[in-house]
């Protein structure tokens, strides 16, 4: 069932039980704009409140509920027990998480200062450096966190790695069948070489250097940028985060959505800017030349989202150009190596 639209009543009891509310209420609530995705409905709306309200609560606000159970329960989650720790920015102030039959997000709505370039434009040079800073600042805040694995998200084994890519090699057979020679020859060599590997660049996540809690869709639609120019960015939609090496993040914004010629201009500027700024945050004992490394390896971790955009139905238009530009990447970072 569609998640009904919020009233100053739900709106105000959803903020005092989260805290932000401790006096007064939501007077009245408008409505301006209702958005569907795949996985959600999001309701943006300005909120009147009473005289006796905090001073400080945010009138622009959006409310997220879920379509799609697992996905939002993990978002949840995220505000709950990650964010605390994260400054704002890069992420959005939650103002409240709603557990029920249905979890629900209240988060502080910033489209009247920020946005993003529309699909498929990618980001600018100035916008993908604030992209970076943002996922430094998240991955430097959980680096090598004693909580990672056990009371902060899923721990990384050798059976749970192999087991995920085995399922997704499942439909690599069928999806090579589908596009027929439209997959060059050099493609699909590059694909039976990676799945019948050892499958290195997945283990070194049982190796516990290094790692941290990343975004997981760190995609530039995911950022929401200074409509002025300049400042930090915010990055929402974390139903994917997970424990992983922060180059996942930078492999999955750079190397999966950039054509290669934006990509060789700006790929290697803005992995020293990130090493740069991870440093400035205090992780030491990671090299550039670490970094580098686990990017290279992020790359050809790239390879399975074609085939898991595939397999989930989702049409070429919008993930065939992914699947060239993992490809390119994967040549020009001399991939084959790591296998």
């Amino acid at each position: 069932m569609e998640p009904r639209l919020p009233t100053a009543t739900t709106l105000s009891d959803w903020l005092r039980r989260s805290g932000s509310l401790p006096n007064g209420d939501v007077a009245h609530v408008h409505i301006d704009l209702t958005h569907k995705t795949d996985i959600s409905k999001l309701v943006f709306l300005t909120a009147t409140y009473t005289p006796d309200a905090p001073p400080h609560l945010p009138r622009r606000l959006v409310v997220k509920s879920p379509f799609v159970q697992p996905a939002m329960k993990n978002e949840s989650e995220f505000y709950r027990e990650v964010a605390p720790m994260l400054a704002s920015p890069p992420v959005a102030p939650c103002l409240a998480v709603v557990e029920n039959d249905s979890e629900i997000l209240v988060l502080e709505d910033f489209r009247a200062t920020h946005d993003h370039p529309p699909w498929p434009i990618p980001p600018g040079r100035e916008q993908s450096e604030a992209a970076i800073d943002a996922l430094a600042r998240v991955h430097a805040a959980y680096w090598e966190a004693p909580a990672l694995g056990n009371t902060l998200g899923q721990p990384h084994s050798v059976q749970s790695l192999t087991s995920m890519v085995q399922g997704i090699v499942t439909n690599l057979s069928a999806f090579m069948d589908a596009f027929g020679d439209a997959l060059t020859s050099e493609a699909r060599q590059v694909y039976e070489r990676v799945f019948s590997s050892s499958l290195k660049p997945w283990l070194r996540l049982t190796d516990s250097r290094a790692l941290t809690i990343i975004h997981g869709d760190a995609h530039s639609w995911n950022f929401l940028f200074p409509r002025s120019g300049s400042g930090p960015a915010y990055l929402i939609d974390w139903q994917l985060w997970h424990i992983d090496v922060g180059a996942r993040d930078l492999a999955f914004f750079m190397a999966l959505h950039w054509y290669p010629g934006r990509r060789r201009e700006l790929e290697l500027p803005l992995l020293r800017r990130y090493h740069e700024a991870l440093l400035a945050h205090g992780v030491a004992n990671y090299t550039f030349d670490d970094l580098r490394l686990d990017y290279r390896r992020c790359v050809i971790r790239n390879l399975t989202i074609p085939i898991i955009f595939w397999s989930g139905g989702k049409k070429p238009e919008g993930w065939w150009h992914r699947l060239e530009c993992a490809l390119s990447a994967y040549h020009d970072l001399e991939c084959d190596e790591l296998l």
